[in-house]
Protein backbone atom coordinates (compact mmCIF):
# COMPACT_ATOMS: atom_id res chain seq x y z
CA UNK A 1 0.00 0.00 0.00
CA UNK A 2 1.01 3.71 -0.75
CA UNK A 3 1.58 4.93 2.71
CA UNK A 4 1.93 8.66 0.96
CA UNK A 5 -1.41 7.85 -0.72
CA UNK A 6 -2.89 6.40 2.49
CA UNK A 7 -2.09 9.71 4.09
CA UNK A 8 -4.07 12.23 1.70
CA UNK A 9 -6.93 9.89 1.93
CA UNK A 10 -7.12 9.56 5.78
CA UNK A 11 -6.82 13.65 6.19
CA UNK A 12 -10.07 14.49 3.92
CA UNK A 13 -13.60 13.79 5.38
CA UNK A 14 -15.49 10.93 3.86
CA UNK A 15 -19.10 12.44 2.69
CA UNK A 16 -22.42 9.64 3.06
CA UNK A 17 -25.88 10.32 1.05
CA UNK A 18 -28.41 7.84 2.88
CA UNK A 19 -28.24 6.70 6.05
CA UNK A 20 -30.19 3.71 6.03
CA UNK A 21 -29.10 0.30 7.34
CA UNK A 22 -26.16 0.41 5.10
CA UNK A 23 -25.02 3.75 5.47
CA UNK A 24 -25.24 3.53 9.00
CA UNK A 25 -23.04 0.53 8.71
CA UNK A 26 -20.02 2.42 6.42
CA UNK A 27 -20.55 5.21 8.69
CA UNK A 28 -19.27 3.06 11.63
CA UNK A 29 -16.56 1.10 9.19
CA UNK A 30 -15.23 4.49 8.56
CA UNK A 31 -15.00 5.50 12.13
CA UNK A 32 -13.69 2.19 13.58
CA UNK A 33 -10.73 3.09 11.06
CA UNK A 34 -10.29 6.60 12.22
CA UNK A 35 -11.91 8.90 9.22
CA UNK A 36 -13.81 11.41 9.78
CA UNK A 37 -17.25 11.14 8.04
CA UNK A 38 -20.08 13.34 7.14
CA UNK A 39 -23.39 12.38 6.42
CA UNK A 40 -26.50 13.79 5.01
CA UNK A 41 -29.73 11.88 5.26
CA UNK A 42 -32.91 13.52 3.92
CA UNK A 43 -35.16 12.36 6.69
CA UNK A 44 -33.58 14.39 9.73
CA UNK A 45 -35.37 11.73 12.47
CA UNK A 46 -33.23 8.85 10.70
CA UNK A 47 -29.90 10.83 10.76
CA UNK A 48 -30.45 11.38 14.53
CA UNK A 49 -31.45 7.98 15.37
CA UNK A 50 -27.72 6.88 13.45
CA UNK A 51 -25.80 7.92 16.12
CA UNK A 52 -27.29 5.49 18.51
CA UNK A 53 -26.95 2.80 16.17
CA UNK A 54 -23.46 3.54 15.08
CA UNK A 55 -22.87 4.18 19.18
CA UNK A 56 -23.88 0.46 19.44
CA UNK A 57 -21.75 -0.96 16.47
CA UNK A 58 -18.71 0.82 17.34
CA UNK A 59 -19.11 -0.39 21.14
CA UNK A 60 -19.57 -4.00 19.70
CA UNK A 61 -16.27 -3.62 17.89
CA UNK A 62 -14.02 -3.34 20.53
CA UNK A 63 -16.08 -5.95 22.34
CA UNK A 64 -15.16 -8.40 19.43
CA UNK A 65 -11.45 -7.36 19.39
CA UNK A 66 -12.32 -5.78 15.41
CA UNK A 67 -11.21 -1.92 16.85
CA UNK A 68 -9.64 -0.48 20.49
CA UNK A 69 -11.20 1.54 22.74
CA UNK A 70 -8.49 3.94 22.43
CA UNK A 71 -8.96 4.15 18.64
CA UNK A 72 -12.93 5.23 18.91
CA UNK A 73 -12.76 7.19 21.96
CA UNK A 74 -13.62 10.60 20.03
CA UNK A 75 -16.07 9.06 17.21
CA UNK A 76 -18.57 11.08 18.05
CA UNK A 77 -16.24 14.21 17.17
CA UNK A 78 -15.52 12.77 14.02
CA UNK A 79 -19.14 11.92 12.87
CA UNK A 80 -21.06 15.17 12.01
CA UNK A 81 -24.49 15.10 10.49
CA UNK A 82 -25.79 18.15 8.01
CA UNK A 83 -29.06 19.01 6.77
CA UNK A 84 -28.02 20.21 3.50
CA UNK A 85 -25.94 18.53 0.44
CA UNK A 86 -23.85 21.41 0.57
CA UNK A 87 -22.56 20.21 4.08
CA UNK A 88 -20.10 17.82 2.15
CA UNK A 89 -18.18 20.39 0.42
CA UNK A 90 -15.12 19.49 2.61
CA UNK A 91 -14.99 15.35 1.06
CA UNK A 92 -12.96 13.82 -0.41
CA UNK A 93 -14.37 10.84 -1.18
CA UNK A 94 -18.58 10.52 -1.05
CA UNK A 95 -20.16 7.63 -0.66
CA UNK A 96 -23.92 7.44 -1.59
CA UNK A 97 -26.33 4.54 -0.26
CA UNK A 98 -29.65 6.05 -1.50
CA UNK A 99 -32.37 3.75 -3.23
CA UNK A 100 -32.00 2.10 -6.54
CA UNK A 101 -33.57 5.00 -8.60
CA UNK A 102 -31.53 5.75 -11.74
CA UNK A 103 -32.66 9.83 -11.94
CA UNK A 104 -32.95 10.14 -8.06
CA UNK A 105 -29.65 9.11 -8.26
CA UNK A 106 -28.44 11.30 -11.02
CA UNK A 107 -30.23 14.54 -9.20
CA UNK A 108 -28.22 13.85 -5.58
CA UNK A 109 -25.09 13.90 -8.21
CA UNK A 110 -25.90 17.00 -9.84
CA UNK A 111 -26.58 18.95 -7.11
CA UNK A 112 -23.03 16.93 -5.42
CA UNK A 113 -21.39 18.57 -8.44
CA UNK A 114 -22.43 22.10 -7.71
CA UNK A 115 -20.87 21.89 -4.05
CA UNK A 116 -17.98 19.66 -4.19
CA UNK A 117 -14.10 19.66 -5.68
CA UNK A 118 -13.71 18.88 -9.01
CA UNK A 119 -11.22 16.09 -7.54
CA UNK A 120 -13.75 14.91 -4.91
CA UNK A 121 -14.31 10.83 -5.84
CA UNK A 122 -18.23 10.30 -6.23
CA UNK A 123 -18.99 6.25 -5.54
CA UNK A 124 -22.40 4.17 -5.66
CA UNK A 125 -23.10 1.48 -3.35
CA UNK A 126 -25.79 0.66 -6.03
CA UNK A 127 -25.92 -3.43 -6.51
CA UNK A 128 -27.52 -3.14 -10.11
CA UNK A 129 -27.46 -0.21 -11.83
CA UNK A 130 -24.07 -0.10 -14.19
CA UNK A 131 -21.40 2.99 -13.24
CA UNK A 132 -20.99 3.92 -16.75
CA UNK A 133 -24.95 5.08 -16.64
CA UNK A 134 -24.74 6.80 -13.34
CA UNK A 135 -21.52 8.94 -14.70
CA UNK A 136 -22.92 9.79 -17.96
CA UNK A 137 -23.89 13.48 -18.38
CA UNK A 138 -21.61 14.70 -15.60
CA UNK A 139 -19.34 17.26 -15.36
CA UNK A 140 -16.25 15.08 -13.94
CA UNK A 141 -17.03 11.64 -15.03
CA UNK A 142 -13.63 10.47 -14.18
CA UNK A 143 -14.17 10.60 -10.21
CA UNK A 144 -17.41 8.54 -10.23
CA UNK A 145 -17.22 4.51 -9.23
CA UNK A 146 -19.09 1.94 -7.93
CA UNK A 147 -17.91 0.86 -4.26
CA UNK A 148 -20.37 -2.19 -3.22
CA UNK A 149 -20.13 -3.01 0.50
CA UNK A 150 -21.75 -6.21 2.26
CA UNK A 151 -23.74 -5.84 5.15
CA UNK A 152 -22.59 -5.80 8.34
CA UNK A 153 -20.04 -3.28 6.36
CA UNK A 154 -18.04 -3.27 9.79
CA UNK A 155 -17.41 -6.50 10.01
CA UNK A 156 -17.25 -7.82 6.52
CA UNK A 157 -14.36 -8.26 4.69
CA UNK A 158 -16.09 -8.01 0.89
CA UNK A 159 -15.61 -4.41 -1.20
CA UNK A 160 -16.23 -4.44 -4.45
CA UNK A 161 -14.76 -1.95 -6.97
CA UNK A 162 -16.50 -1.51 -10.62
CA UNK A 163 -14.90 1.44 -12.75
CA UNK A 164 -17.13 2.80 -15.11
CA UNK A 165 -16.14 3.36 -19.13
CA UNK A 166 -14.51 7.17 -18.02
CA UNK A 167 -13.53 6.40 -14.97
CA UNK A 168 -9.75 7.41 -14.32
CA UNK A 169 -7.31 4.83 -12.59
CA UNK A 170 -6.53 7.19 -9.94
CA UNK A 171 -10.18 7.16 -9.09
CA UNK A 172 -9.90 3.26 -8.94
CA UNK A 173 -6.56 2.75 -7.30
CA UNK A 174 -7.81 5.51 -4.43
CA UNK A 175 -10.91 4.01 -3.87
CA UNK A 176 -9.34 0.56 -3.37
CA UNK A 177 -7.03 2.21 -1.17
CA UNK A 178 -9.77 3.41 1.08
CA UNK A 179 -11.25 0.06 1.42
CA UNK A 180 -7.79 -1.47 2.38
CA UNK A 181 -7.51 1.00 5.31
CA UNK A 182 -11.55 -0.33 6.39
CA UNK A 183 -9.52 -3.59 6.72
CA UNK A 184 -11.70 -5.04 2.92
CA UNK A 185 -9.99 -7.27 0.95
CA UNK A 186 -11.30 -5.14 -2.17
CA UNK A 187 -12.08 -6.85 -5.75
CA UNK A 188 -11.33 -4.17 -8.26
CA UNK A 189 -13.13 -5.10 -11.65
CA UNK A 190 -11.58 -4.95 -15.12
CA UNK A 191 -14.86 -3.85 -16.71
CA UNK A 192 -18.83 -1.96 -15.99
CA UNK A 193 -21.29 -4.86 -15.78
CA UNK A 194 -24.43 -4.76 -14.22
CA UNK A 195 -24.85 -6.78 -11.25
CA UNK A 196 -20.92 -6.66 -10.78
CA UNK A 197 -19.57 -9.81 -9.36
CA UNK A 198 -21.02 -11.53 -6.31
CA UNK A 199 -24.82 -10.58 -7.13
CA UNK A 200 -24.75 -11.14 -10.61
CA UNK A 201 -23.61 -15.10 -8.93
CA UNK A 202 -26.10 -14.69 -6.11
CA UNK A 203 -29.03 -14.46 -8.53
CA UNK A 204 -28.13 -17.04 -10.96
CA UNK A 205 -28.55 -18.98 -7.79
CA UNK A 206 -31.40 -17.46 -6.18
CA UNK A 207 -33.34 -17.63 -9.91
CA UNK A 208 -32.97 -21.48 -9.65
CA UNK A 209 -34.08 -21.95 -6.39
CA UNK A 210 -37.33 -19.98 -6.83
CA UNK A 211 -37.50 -22.76 -10.43
CA UNK A 212 -37.31 -25.47 -7.57
CA UNK A 213 -39.51 -24.38 -5.52
CA UNK A 214 -42.51 -22.94 -7.61
CA UNK A 215 -42.15 -26.02 -9.79
CA UNK A 216 -42.83 -28.46 -6.68
CA UNK A 217 -39.46 -30.20 -6.60
CA UNK A 218 -38.73 -29.39 -2.70
CA UNK A 219 -40.09 -26.89 -0.51
CA UNK A 220 -38.63 -23.21 0.41
CA UNK A 221 -37.02 -24.87 3.64
CA UNK A 222 -35.47 -28.00 1.59
CA UNK A 223 -33.85 -25.79 -0.58
CA UNK A 224 -32.40 -23.83 2.17
CA UNK A 225 -31.33 -26.71 3.85
CA UNK A 226 -29.36 -28.11 0.94
CA UNK A 227 -27.85 -25.05 -0.07
CA UNK A 228 -26.54 -24.47 3.96
CA UNK A 229 -25.18 -27.48 4.44
CA UNK A 230 -23.51 -28.26 0.91
CA UNK A 231 -22.66 -24.88 -0.48
CA UNK A 232 -22.72 -22.96 3.24
CA UNK A 233 -20.15 -25.57 4.05
CA UNK A 234 -17.37 -24.56 1.58
CA UNK A 235 -17.81 -20.81 0.56
CA UNK A 236 -15.89 -18.94 3.21
CA UNK A 237 -12.83 -20.94 2.25
CA UNK A 238 -13.11 -21.65 -1.18
CA UNK A 239 -14.75 -19.80 -4.19
CA UNK A 240 -16.40 -21.78 -7.02
CA UNK A 241 -13.11 -22.03 -9.26
CA UNK A 242 -11.31 -23.11 -6.49
CA UNK A 243 -13.63 -25.56 -5.15
CA UNK A 244 -13.24 -27.32 -8.14
CA UNK A 245 -9.66 -27.46 -8.07
CA UNK A 246 -9.97 -29.44 -4.65
CA UNK A 247 -12.40 -31.53 -5.59
CA UNK A 248 -12.08 -32.78 -9.21
CA UNK A 249 -12.08 -30.33 -12.85
CA UNK A 250 -13.46 -33.28 -15.01
CA UNK A 251 -16.56 -33.98 -12.92
CA UNK A 252 -18.05 -30.45 -13.18
CA UNK A 253 -17.28 -30.96 -16.86
CA UNK A 254 -19.20 -33.87 -17.03
CA UNK A 255 -22.18 -32.54 -15.24
CA UNK A 256 -22.65 -29.35 -16.97
CA UNK A 257 -23.28 -31.59 -20.07
CA UNK A 258 -26.04 -32.82 -18.82
CA UNK A 259 -27.61 -30.30 -16.55
CA UNK A 260 -26.66 -26.74 -18.14
CA UNK A 261 -29.39 -27.13 -20.94
CA UNK A 262 -31.65 -27.80 -17.55
CA UNK A 263 -31.23 -24.85 -15.49
CA UNK A 264 -33.65 -22.10 -15.49
CA UNK A 265 -32.84 -18.94 -17.65
CA UNK A 266 -36.67 -16.94 -17.20
CA UNK A 267 -36.27 -13.31 -17.26
CA UNK A 268 -39.32 -13.02 -15.22
CA UNK A 269 -39.06 -12.33 -11.73
CA UNK A 270 -40.76 -15.55 -9.83
CA UNK A 271 -44.47 -14.87 -8.73
CA UNK A 272 -43.90 -16.21 -5.48
CA UNK A 273 -41.49 -13.19 -5.02
CA UNK A 274 -44.32 -10.81 -6.71
CA UNK A 275 -47.00 -12.31 -4.32
CA UNK A 276 -44.69 -11.88 -1.20
CA UNK A 277 -43.97 -7.90 -2.29
CA UNK A 278 -47.69 -7.50 -3.18
CA UNK A 279 -48.70 -8.11 0.31
CA UNK A 280 -45.83 -6.00 1.95
CA UNK A 281 -43.26 -8.27 3.29
CA UNK A 282 -39.80 -7.41 4.21
CA UNK A 283 -38.55 -10.23 6.11
CA UNK A 284 -37.92 -9.91 9.51
CA UNK A 285 -38.12 -6.22 9.35
CA UNK A 286 -41.81 -5.96 9.71
CA UNK A 287 -41.78 -10.47 10.50
CA UNK A 288 -43.29 -11.46 7.43
CA UNK A 289 -41.45 -13.23 4.98
CA UNK A 290 -40.86 -16.55 3.03
CA UNK A 291 -40.77 -17.88 6.85
CA UNK A 292 -43.23 -17.07 9.61
CA UNK A 293 -41.78 -14.36 12.40
CA UNK A 294 -42.74 -12.24 15.15
CA UNK A 295 -41.03 -9.95 17.00
CA UNK A 296 -38.72 -12.18 19.10
CA UNK A 297 -38.15 -14.49 16.21
CA UNK A 298 -36.88 -11.77 14.32
CA UNK A 299 -35.00 -10.17 17.17
CA UNK A 300 -33.01 -13.61 17.80
CA UNK A 301 -32.08 -14.48 14.01
CA UNK A 302 -30.71 -10.59 13.59
CA UNK A 303 -28.65 -11.63 16.69
CA UNK A 304 -27.14 -14.95 15.33
CA UNK A 305 -26.64 -13.42 12.14
CA UNK A 306 -24.53 -10.33 13.60
CA UNK A 307 -22.81 -13.19 16.11
CA UNK A 308 -22.19 -15.37 12.98
CA UNK A 309 -20.87 -13.07 11.02
CA UNK A 310 -18.51 -12.13 13.71
CA UNK A 311 -17.47 -15.96 14.08
CA UNK A 312 -16.95 -15.93 9.96
CA UNK A 313 -14.57 -13.53 10.16
CA UNK A 314 -12.20 -15.24 12.95
CA UNK A 315 -12.51 -18.82 11.08
CA UNK A 316 -11.05 -16.78 8.17
CA UNK A 317 -8.68 -15.05 9.57
CA UNK A 318 -7.39 -18.23 11.16
CA UNK A 319 -6.98 -19.95 7.90
CA UNK A 320 -5.76 -17.17 6.39
CA UNK A 321 -2.34 -17.85 8.02
CA UNK A 322 -2.24 -21.20 6.55
CA UNK A 323 -3.35 -20.22 2.77
CA UNK A 324 -3.60 -17.49 0.72
CA UNK A 325 -7.96 -17.22 0.30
Amino acid sequence: MDKTNGSKVMNQPVGLVGLGLMGQGIATCFLAHGFKVIAYNRTASRAKASIAHVGSSLKEMVRRKLTTAARIRDWRERYQLVTGLDGLAPCGLIVETIKEDLELKREIYGKLEDVLSAKAIISSNTSSIPITLLQHGRKHPERFIGMHWGEPVQVMRYLEITPGKQTSQDTAHTAKLVGQFCGKEPTLLNADIRGFLSNRLMYAMLREAFYLVEQGIASLEDVDRSFRNDMGWWTTIAGPFRWMDLTGIPAYMAVMEGLLPELCNTTEVPKLMKDLVARGALGIANHDGFYPYDKASSAKWEKAWVDFTYDIRKLVEKYDKRVKL
